[in-house]
């Protein structure tokens, strides 16, 4: 039978699902400030800023993925 609270299917580490929430939460803010730039990319002046940011978007998303998990195609 299913309990109505919640509980941590790590280890029952409450540390450990904190700790994965928070990352989730980090790596979707993320995602949403990399969409926003991309999009506004062509209207960006600053070729300083445009370069950090070509270069932190292609750093990001040339890391692997999870153990056992492939990363992105090369």
């Amino acid at each position: 039978m299913e309990s109505p609270q919640l509980h941590c299917i790590l280890n029952s580490n409450n540390v450990a699902c904190s700790f994965a929430v928070g990352a989730s939460f980090l790596a979707f803010l993320s995602c949403l400030a990399f969409l926003v730039l991309d999009t506004q990319e062509t209207h960006i002046a600053d070729t300083r800023f445009k370069t950090a940011f070509q270069l932190l978007d292609l750093i990001l998303a040339d890391t692997p993925g999870l153990p056992g998990i492939p990363g992105p195609p090369k």
